[in-house]
Order: structure tokens, then C-alpha cells, then sequence
């Protein structure tokens, strides 16, 4: 664990850096208003990082527990996301923050290592939270030293979008649905130029975009296909090392910058790459799997969603998870926190309203439920869950994902070499550890 001196003076910092911001590490009386409850209902402030339909839809569950029983409220508080992890560790730390929270899976490692977050195994076990109905992969990511630090919501994993009527016209749909690609780097590569060669000029045969988390996902999926695994080394959350496979990440990066360069698959600096596919003008493209909800209710699209191809060898996939934590305090009630988990049960068990969103559930046993299956267009992804690769556990994980995905902004704009890109991660993430 980190010190608790350097914790809190690091803490000091953030609540200065968040009053500078105007968010300020506020307590429960100015983010979550005073609500009426009945005589003998326990309130739990929940705070959550949502916006848009995923907004939405994790409102939905919180009012159909609401309802669905009278010993506890959860008082639903939304939060800028921009801000969040700032505002959810600095209120946590000086004894002001929710009850329960929405932590993503990468975020965890530290606020397991700064002791910000309740080992849920006993309160899980009381409620009646069965482990084994849970996907494997997910859940190991919650768990530190065989304790619960967290209960998994879902799996958000980047996945593989195709416009139908267009990839039909180009004579590469199959007559069950799926595409034919051949599943190799140069079957991958053949399958769009064969678009860009059969579609009229102004049809996009990828459309993507060249900046941002989008490629970095990707290429994290195509390092990890090659067999790639960590970017530092594994089992220590606070003084990992530099281990990346150098190889494997420059063939990854290559491969990508190829679709933008050398194949001209790609077109750079698409502004809005996603209401390219939306409004028809593009045959495939590649992101997270929370579109499938903004695709589905867009008028005569006809679309499928699909596991990105394995085209490396390895089944891989770039993919977060959305999890439920109890937040630690010296003075925590117990009753408080028992309702937390009640409700982290409830999520969980009803993850096919959440799978609305285009998320996969945590949950194995709701996968397989009739009222999941019934879904239009999730089972089609559903089983990336069992083979996506989450980033490195370790409480750099923010900052090696800002240092990379710059970096690869600048190989995939053409302004630097792979080699050279590579070579400046290296020196800043070795900064960044050290």
C-alpha cells in the first residue's frame, strides 16, 4: 500500500488541482440533495461517470430497484466525466465521498493500492452474490490477492461494424451473414481493398478514425493478437517495470499505420468517423460496442456487429470494464454499505437492461438468459467477453494510456518513424514509473 504520508500529500495536490478546475472535492450535501424517504429506508448516495444513453439506462436500474423494495434508496449522482477520478479519489481520501461508485477496471489498481476501496468478499457473501455465475475473464479483473474489490458490471470491448447492403454489393457477404475474409493479416487487407476496388468512389471502405483511443484500441487488440501481453510487468501494482514486447508492438503499430498510408484503406482525419457508417457512406467500421445502442435506432441501417477478426493467430481484443466499488471510510455503516452491494446484486442479475447500451453483462448466467438472447444484435459480440484483453494492473494506467495513444497519433499522422515513436514511449513511461 502507498504510504499514508505521501498519500495525503498527494491528496493535498488533487484537492488544490480540483478547486483550480471548479469542481472541488465537495462532500455528499452539495452533489446529492436531501431526498424523502420513508421512515426505516436506508439512502445510498451512488455516484456514476455515465452520460448519454448509458446515462439513461443506468437510471432505469436504479429505479427499478428503487421500487423493487423499500429497505434501500439509491440516490443516483451524476458526474462530469472529465472530472471524475479527480473529484472520486479526493472526496474518498477526506472522508466526502458516495457510498458507492463506478469505478472503470483500469482505475482500480489504484484505488485498491491507496486502500480507498472495501474487500467486498464478506458483505458479497452475506448479501448472496454468487461468484461462479460471473465470466472468468471479467472477474479476474476485480480480484487482488483472492479478495473482491470490486463488483464487474460489464465488459466494453472494440468490435467490428458492417453495412450489410454495401459489403453484399461488393460481393463479399456470405449467404449466412458473415463476411468473407480470410483471417490473416493479408486477408484482412484484401477484404477492403476489395471494397474500395467494388464500391462507388464515394463509399468509405473503413471508416475510423486517425487520432485518439479508437487506433490505440486497435492496436492494442493486433499487439495482443501477435501474443503481446503487458506493457509492464504484471503483480506489482506500485513499481512495475518496462516490458514491453518491442517487436510485437512495432509489427502491431506497422500493421495499422498501413491502412492509413500504404494501403489507403483509411482516410486520415475523418472528423465524426462513426455518422459516416450511420448515414451509409462507409462499408465497415471498428469501435466500441456501446454504438450497437445509437446504431439500432437508426432508420433502414443495415448493419451487423462482429468480433474485430483474429487475423494474428491469437484471439484478442481490446476491451474495459465498468465495475461497482464500496468506497472506505474509518466511520463506513455497515447497514450503508449493505445496501450498496444489494444493489451491485440487482445490476448485475438485471445486466440485460444495461446490455441495452450495447455492453456485455458480467454475468454468464444473463449472457445465456432468455431475456439477453432476445436482444437484437449482442449476441452476435457477446463472446469476445471470454478472450479480450484488459490493459496492465497497475496504478500508471492512466498515464501510460495518454503516453501511448499521443504517441500513435503521431506515427498514424506520418510525422514520425514506428521505431522512433517507440523509443519515446519507452523514455516516458520509464519517467513516468520512476
Amino acid at each position: 500500500m502507498m504510504k499514508k504520508s505521501l498519500f495525503l500529500s498527494l491528496l493535498s495536490l488533487l484537492l488544490v488541482l480540483a478547486a483550480c478546475s471548479g469542481s472541488g472535492g465537495s462532500g455528499d450535501e452539495e452533489v446529492a440533495p436531501d431526498v424523502d424517504l420513508p421512515e426505516g429506508t436506508t439512502e445510498v448516495t451512488m455516484w456514476n461517470l455515465f452520460g448519454g444513453g448509458d446515462a439513461e439506462f443506468m437510471e432505469e436500474i436504479v429505479d427499478a430497484f428503487n421500487e423493487s423494495q423499500d429497505d434501500y434508496y439509491i440516490n443516483n449522482v451524476m458526474q462530469e466525466f472529465d472530472e471524475y477520478y479527480t473529484k472520486l479519489l479526493t472526496s474518498i481520501g477526506s472522508g466526502q465521498g458516495p457510498d458507492l461508485a463506478i469505478s472503470h477496471s483500469h482505475v482500480l489498481p489504484e484505488l485498491v493500492n491507496q486502500g480507498l476501496v472495501v474487500d467486498m468478499t464478506d458483505i458479497a457473501s452475506e448479501v448472496g452474490v454468487n461468484w461462479d455465475e460471473f465470466n472468468q475473464n471479467i472477474l479476474d479483473a476485480t480480484v487482488y490477492d483472492d479478495q473482491h474489490f470490486a463488483i464487474p458490471i460489464d465488459t466494453h470491448a472494440q468490435i467490428m461494424y458492417v453495412n450489410n447492403e454495401l459489403v453484399d454489393e461488393a460481393g463479399l457477404m456470405n449467404d449466412d451473414g458473415t463476411i468473407q475474409m480470410e483471417e490473416s493479416p493479408e486477408g484482412y487487407i484484401e477484404f477492403f481493398k476489395t471494397l474500395d476496388e467494388n464500391l462507388p468512389d464515394e463509399i468509405i471502405p473503413f471508416t475510423f478514425s486517425s487520432t485518439g483511443g479508437d487506433p490505440y484500441w486497435l492496436w492494442w487488440g493486433m499487439y495482443t493478437q501477435l501474443g503481446g501481453e503487458h506493457i509492464l510487468t504484471e503483480g506489482d501494482l506500485e513499481n512495475p517495470t518496462y516490458d514491453i514486447d518491442l517487436d510485437k508492438a512495432i509489427e502491431a503499430a506497422e500493421f495499422v499505420k498501413s491502412l492509413y498510408h500504404e494501403h489507403e484503406i483509411v482516410p486520415l482525419n475523418i472528423q465524426d468517423f462513426v455518422s459516416e457508417f450511420q448515414s451509409g457512406n462507409a462499408a465497415t467500421t471498428t469501435t466500441g460496442v456501446w454504438t450497437t445502442g445509437l446504431l439500432e435506432t437508426t432508420e433502414d441501417l443495415d448493419f451487423t456487429p462482429m468480433p474485430i477478426p483474429n487475423i494474428f493467430g491469437e484471439k484478442a481484443a481490446w476491451a474495459s470494464s465498468h465495475t461497482l466499488v464500496l468506497p472506505y471510510y474509518d466511520d463506513a455503516d455497515s447497514e450503508v454499505q449493505k445496501g450498496a452491494v444489494e444493489f451491485m446484486k440487482f445490476a448485475t442479475d438485471n445486466g440485460a437492461m444495461w446490455a441495452e447500451a450495447g455492453h456485455i453483462p458480467a454475468k454468464d448466467s444473463v449472457v445465456e438468459s432468455e431475456e439477453f438472447q432476445e436482444l437484437p444484435y449482442r449476441s452476435e459480440y457477446a463472446q469476445v467477453a471470454d478472450y479480450v484483453n484488459f490493459v496492465d494492473r497497475n496504478v500508471y494506467a492512466r498515464g501510460i494510456e495518454e503516453i501511448i495513444t499521443r504517441n500513435l497519433d503521431s506515427i498514424w499522422a506520418g510525422e514520425v518513424e514506428v521505431e522512433e515513436a517507440f523509443s519515446s514511449i519507452e523514455s516516458e513511461i520509464t519517467d513516468l514509473v520512476e
